[in-house]
């Protein structure tokens, strides 16, 4: 962020949707000597997440929480989360010969590789870009997706390009790869920080922002997504690639990598992908 940037804070609702964003660790920490062997021992992979209300990667049945009468923190069963990392990281899962376990980290995608070090979980699946800072802090497996960070804005906004988003106001999540990259475009935003996408939604939406920051496969001119399809495309602004974030030093990249792979060349990866709406043929909302 410049330092001619101004911020403005704004609260965070309990639970609401979001797409990407995390704070780095400062030291990376190795893993430990076989992850894929604690793993098999203990017959279950624990999936820690930061999991969202609507979001085609990682969401959360609140009607679920409602009848149980638990907390977020308390919903581990996969059969109460549905999304493209949930369909993953069950493949995956059962390719080992273990059970799937969901951890979900309620400080936000901020709180997920700190979550990791700390050994409270053995993957992160929370539509995580992959970006050079993060590659020093975390290992990714080889990307499932390829989205666009794009600038959303109003039907009525006369935002028409990238020229245009200098100077403007823009909302985004605190800590995210949008941020990151924000930080290097030389657009001389007002900044308001947010912690979820659909706060940055509502800022556009109701004026606060001039523009806000989302993932979309969209294209110029077109609505961002099925979910928010009254914002539309106005410029794109980086190509991004998803992955399973883990520790520094993983042995589960390898066969994570491989049963990508095996998705990807069966093309049940682009079934899946496309079961949530993030397909080829569902790229246009």
């Amino acid at each position: 962020m410049s330092s001619d940037s101004v911020v403005v804070y704004r609260a965070a609702p309990l639970l609401v949707c979001a797409l990407l964003g995390t704070t780095l660790a400062t030291t990376p920490t190795r893993a430990a000597a076989s992850d894929l062997a604690d793993v098999k021992a203990r017959g279950k992979l624990i999936v820690v997440t930061f999991p969202l209300m609507e979001d085609s990667f990682m969401q959360v049945d609140v009607e679920a929480m409602r009848k149980l009468g638990v907390g977020l923190k308390d919903m581990r069963d996969p059969e109460h989360f549905k999304g493209i990392d949930l369909d993953l990281m069950k493949g995956f899962a059962a390719s080992l010969g273990v059970k799937l376990e969901i951890k979900p980290e309620l400080s936000g995608y901020g709180g997920l590789i700190p979550a990791l070090d700390r050994h409270e979980g053995d993957v992160a699946a929370s539509s995580f870009a992959i970006t050079p800072q993060r590659q020093t802090v975390a290992d990714f497996s080889t990307p499932y997706i390829l989205q666009w960070d794009v600038a959303a804005v109003r039907p009525d906004s006369k935002i028409r390009s990238f020229q245009d988003l200098r100077g403007k106001k823009v909302a985004v999540i605190d800590g995210s790869s949008h941020l990151e990259r924000l930080k290097t475009l030389n657009l001389n935003p007002t900044i308001q920080l947010t912690k979820f996408v659909l706060e940055g939604y509502t800022a556009v939406t109701e004026g606060q922002a001039d523009y806000t920051l989302m993932e979309s496969r969209a294209e110029v001119g077109e609505p961002v997504s099925a979910i928010y399809k009254d914002l539309r495309v106005a410029a794109r602004v980086n190509e991004t690639g998803y992955g399973i974030a883990m520790r520094k030093g993983s042995d589960l990249k390898a066969p994570l990598d491989a049963y990508l792979a095996g998705l990807r060349d069966s093309g049940e990866l682009e079934k899946i992908l496309s079961r949530h709406g993030q397909g080829v043929s569902a790229k246009k909302p």
